[in-house]
């Protein structure tokens, strides 16, 4: 890893290659090549992730379900009282490749209640009823269909189950409460990002507080590996009335 693992993500992320005609084949031939360098580059890009984890109300026998989970690194940032007090732990994500790295990473931890199911966020279905918790950590931003992944979240979701997300985003020009970003910051990240097949949205927070309840959001910038400026994320809990 180090400096050569970052410059071959780099090289990766400024001249992608994509192909394939559905959402699941261009995710899996964007990431076929960069999955093994996967985790760390955007362990200092995707910030929020461990304080997320560390605010999920896990209880004995919660199911939690881990959406566009990827490599499974979240699962890391879990400590071990909750991760151990999950019944099942189920980490979905359309790329085969990204799943083996989880599940290579789940074998090696020892994780027996941690499960990887290859499927879209709008597809998997919980073979045990609904789900206590549901994740989403730089996610949505790679959906096309994002809102119908958080009503999909929301109808696996018992009531008064937790959604929790992290993700970057850019503020609407006149927000009605919270962060407000500059123009050149609605600007420059939605383009940036978006050559990555990755979709910064104004309607996220939004969306996320007239679906669920709202339990905490945060709203910060974060700084961007090599680069001289500063990304917004926000983090979202809210739960299912």
């Amino acid at each position: 890893m180090g400096l050569r693992s970052d410059l071959r993500t780099i090289r990766h992320m400024a001249f992608p290659r994509v192909a394939g005609t559905t959402p699941a084949e261009r995710m899996e031939s964007y990431y076929r090549s960069t999955a093994e360098d996967y985790d760390a580059f955007r362990e200092r890009l995707l910030h929020g992730r461990r304080a997320l984890m560390g605010l999920l109300p896990t209880t004995p026998g919660t199911h939690l379900v881990d959406m566009g989970a990827g490599t499974g690194s979240n699962i890391a940032h879990l400590d071990e009282r909750r991760r151990k007090e999950c019944r099942r732990i189920t980490l979905v994500d359309v790329s085969a490749s990204m799943l083996d790295v989880a599940r290579r990473r789940v074998e090696r931890s020892g994780w027996d209640n941690v499960e990887t199911v290859l499927a879209s966020a709008t597809d998997y279905r919980p073979q045990d009823g609904q789900v206590d918790i549901v994740v989403f950590s730089y996610a949505l931003t790679m959906m096309p269909d994002w809102f119908a992944a958080v009503d999909h979240a929301r109808a696996i979701l018992k009531p008064g189950g937790t959604l929790a997300v992290c993700d970057f985003y850019v503020s609407r020009k006149h927000p009605t409460g919270g962060a407000r970003h500059a123009a050149w910051r609605r600007h420059l990240w939605p383009a940036w990002f978006s050559h990555n097949n990755v979709f910064l949205s104004p309607d996220h927070l939004p969306y996320l507080r007239a679906r669920f309840s709202t339990v905490r959001v945060r709203e910060r910038l974060a700084p961007v590996p090599y680069l001289p400026a500063r990304v917004p994320y926000y983090l979202f809990i809210g739960t299912k009335d």
